[in-house]
């Protein structure tokens, strides 16, 4: 007999989808319970809000041709009664089976804020700093954008060129694993980042290398405080790997 690990129960009413989970914290995405106009999204459950009424819904591959689209877009939605709160703002959003991707949330126990992380190869390509004041967005702040442009005087005085095309430098996660950006409590959000331009530390290549710590504070939407600290700059040679 077949151990069942994962379930989800789906309540419907008149008004609207309410997704629970029982005996497992992690659930399948679906696209079950919602509205046939978004039929064709997921939800993802690890992306519910404590009280199962919030959750981010991205697209079914055939959404997103080469990775764009029209609707090739995620939301941040309410599910009882379903309405989309906000689209996330992001050049890259998650889609089914995209390949280096991936989308984390991390809630406040309250329910009044979100952080949903967009991964992309290295490390987050976005985070969402998302508000909800009596059931709607309030406020809606691209967290990551925010540290890129602290980070940026520095790489420019290192002139060692870009990541590539499409990114000047780009966001990786380190080796202690810690969040990029975390709640440190319901008014704070605790970030310690780190970018450079070499992120396959091959030898012998120009690179640039630099962490951003701060606080961004959530009612005044800005930083409490910040400092950037540049960690390389230069040719790597093996030494520095």
């Amino acid at each position: 007999m077949l151990r069942i690990i994962l379930t989800i129960c789906l309540v419907f009413s008149s008004l609207g989808t309410q997704f629970a989970q029982e005996d497992s914290t992690e659930v399948a995405d679906t696209s079950a319970g919602l509205p046939k106009e978004y039929a064709d999204y997921l939800v993802a459950p690890k992306t519910l809000s404590p009280d199962k009424k919030f959750a981010v819904i991205y697209p079914k591959t055939e959404l997103c041709p080469e990775g764009s689209g029209d609707r090739c877009k995620d939301y941040l939605v309410a599910l009882q009664p379903f309405q989309v709160l906000t689209v996330l703002d992001t050049k890259y959003p998650e889609f089914e089976h995209k390949n280096r991707g991936g989308m984390s949330a991390t809630w406040l126990e309250d329910g009044s804020a979100v952080l949903v992380t967009l991964d992309s190869r290295w490390g987050p390509g976005d985070i969402f700093l998302c508000e909800i004041r009596d059931g709607k967005l309030s406020r809606s702040t691209n967290l990551l954008k925010k540290m890129h442009d602290l980070l940026v005087p520095d790489y420019k005085k290192a002139n060692v060129g870009r990541y590539n095309d499409y990114f000047d430098f780009v966001f990786e996660i380190g080796e202690d694993q810690v969040p990029v950006c975390e709640f440190a409590d319901s008014t704070h959000v605790r970030i310690h980042g780190t970018a450079t331009t070499e992120p396959k530390g091959i030898a012998g290549q120009k690179a640039w290398s630099g962490v951003v710590e701060a606080i961004w504070d959530i009612p005044d939407a800005k930083f409490a405080s910040q400092k950037v600290t540049r960690k390389f700059a230069g040719i790597r040679k093996e030494s520095d790997l």
